[in-house]
């Protein structure tokens, strides 16, 4: 189950809304599933759309397929000549064939330096994405990942405000900045407390332990009064993030570069993932981390009246280009 099957009476955020517009247009949704996961739209002439989670018939199959799959992403980015993080394809056939990862991991983390990212190519909402800045926790993380995953990437750290910024053919709907999910010490309180007190964070996560060790820190550690200690080293909503919404805000270079991006894959709907660096790069001011091709906003939607109100309206959007006759 999924992040966006959690809303409040059962059934999933976008399901409500979805019920919400089909209301107001006379079309009838059927749910296939108590959530509201997955099910069809029909208008009163009978013609049927289906959905599944957050992902309509917008975006072409196998543009959202490759979306789904970050090296391809990367490469076909890349190639559009838009700035991406180094990166590193790790099959975890060969993780799981000996104890040293391959030489050229190896070279790669040598050459691009500490510290680095191990995330599963394919998946969502940061799932097991994981920092490292030694070779050991590098060989640590793709074992534990290899066991979970078929491949792995292997990415450089680019440190910079973390946006995510959504786009429906050609117009950029939403834009917010993301933080990853943190907690602030009273001086008394152990981090477990703290942790334990967050109203948004998993305390069962195994990747507080990791990202603490990295810290030199441990959840038995009282951080001083009013210092911020970092848990996780994604910004995802669905890991205890925060986010603030950010689109009038947003610069023209960066409107413009969302656009290019999902243009580029192919997509009419995606979610672009940018890092503004806090260090300017000399060829760009910003990086596509990843695009979403069907992101979720339940989380969005729980922070606030104003993110309440912004995922209405992009909803409000998608769906009557999703549905429209």
């Amino acid at each position: 189950m999924t992040s966006e099957e959690t809303a409040s009476g059962g059934r999933s955020v976008v399901f409500q809304l979805l019920e919400a517009f089909c209301a107001g247009k006379g079309y009838r949704v059927t749910a296939g599933d108590p959530h509201g996961h997955a099910g069809h739209v029909e208008s009163p002439t009978g013609k049927r759309w289906f959905f599944k989670g957050t992902r309509f018939d917008l975006n072409p199959y196998g543009a959202a397929e490759i979306a789904n799959d970050k090296a391809y992403t990367c490469r076909f980015l890349k190639d559009a000549g838009i700035a991406v993080p180094a990166s590193h394809f790790v099959p975890a056939a060969s993780i799981r064939s000996g104890k040293r990862p391959p030489e050229e991991v190896l070279d790669f983390a040598e050459e691009t330096g500490f510290p680095l990212f191990v995330k599963p190519n394919e998946g969502q909402e940061g799932r097991d994405v994981m920092r490292v800045d030694t070779y050991h926790n590098l060989q640590n993380a793709l074992h534990l990942q290899a066991k979970r995953n078929e491949a792995m990437l292997v990415q450089e750290e680019i440190r910079g405000l973390d946006l995510r910024v959504l786009v429906l053919d050609g117009e950029v709907l939403c834009a917010f900045e993301r933080r990853a999910p943190e907690v602030t010490g009273d001086g008394v309180s152990s981090l477990a407390e703290l942790v334990d007190a967050h109203p948004s964070i998993d305390p069962s996560d195994g990747r507080i332990d990791f990202e603490l060790s990295q810290q030199a820190l441990m959840l038995e550690s009282v951080p001083e009064a009013g210092q911020t200690v970092t848990l996780l080293p994604v910004s995802n909503l669905s890991s205890g993030g925060s986010a603030r919404i950010i689109t009038a805000s947003l610069a023209p270079d960066l409107h413009a570069l969302a656009r290019l991006a999902t243009r580029t894959l192919g997509l009419r709907y995606a979610g672009i993932d940018l890092i503004v660096p806090f260090e300017q790069r000399p060829d760009t001011t910003a990086v596509v981390l990843e695009v979403n091709a069907a992101p979720g906003l339940s989380n969005l939607y729980r922070q606030g009246w104003e993110e309440t109100a912004a995922v209405k309206q992009v909803y409000e959007t998608l769906f009557e280009a999703a549905f429209g006759t």
